[in-house]
């Protein structure tokens, strides 16, 4: 059996008319954005093949479709470059037709030295032996801050083809509005696969 609710309402005026849809349209629930992730297996090897071999930050807008509580990732495009270095790119916005901002955390080669001339090392910070591709998938202070102020319900991080990791919006909001510095992985957020 389905139940129907009816309201009536006795309005005066064209004002009172907008007025109760006013109330109305904000009584009801608006749009949940989504809360799942989905990339497409021939973009996934893409971006993948892009992490593996960039020694310098890029930002892509992945493009695709929501359908629920489920965002489909099927292609990206690249917002306008400004700067891009190993540690920190700068890049117009992304449309706000895209699902997710994609940006990644390379590994680069350590600052010379006889012990580690040639040794893997990574971007954050400089060098540093201790890191690892792990350390890197996180948010940075300045990841935080501004994705917090776009409108795309996911960012990734991407550190080489095995590493990467994501947080919806929600969840780097509220990084932001805790003023965190970092923002680590979440669990069931992070893929780090063993190299083959």
């Amino acid at each position: 059996m389905t139940s129907v609710t009816v309201w009536h309402a006795v309005c005066d005026s064209l004002d009172a008319v907008i007025a109760l849809l006013t109330v109305l349209a904000l009584a009801l629930p608006g749009p949940t954005p989504p809360v799942r992730l989905v990339v497409e297996p021939g973009l996934l090897a893409r971006l993948q093949t892009l992490a593996a071999g960039l020694h310098d930050e890029i930002v892509l807008c992945l493009t695709g479709t929501t359908n629920g509580d489920t965002a489909v990732a099927v292609g990206f495009t690249m917002p306008d470059p400004q700067l891009s270095a190993s540690d920190h790119a700068t890049f117009g916005p992304c449309p706000k037709e895209a699902i997710a901002i994609w940006h990644n955390h390379p590994l680069e080669t350590r600052a010379s030295s006889t012990a580690s001339q040639g040794a893997p090392g990574y971007a954050r910070p400089l060098g540093d032996p201790n890191m690892t591709p792990r350390d890197l998938c996180a948010l940075s202070e300045t990841d935080i801050r501004t994705t917090a102020q776009g409108g795309q319900p996911f960012v990734v991080v991407a550190v080489d083809a095995r590493t990467w990791c994501w947080w919806s919006r929600q969840q780097v909001r509220n990084m932001a509005a805790r003023n965190a510095l970092r923002g680590d992985p979440v669990a069931g957020q992070i893929e780090a696969r063993a190299t083959r």
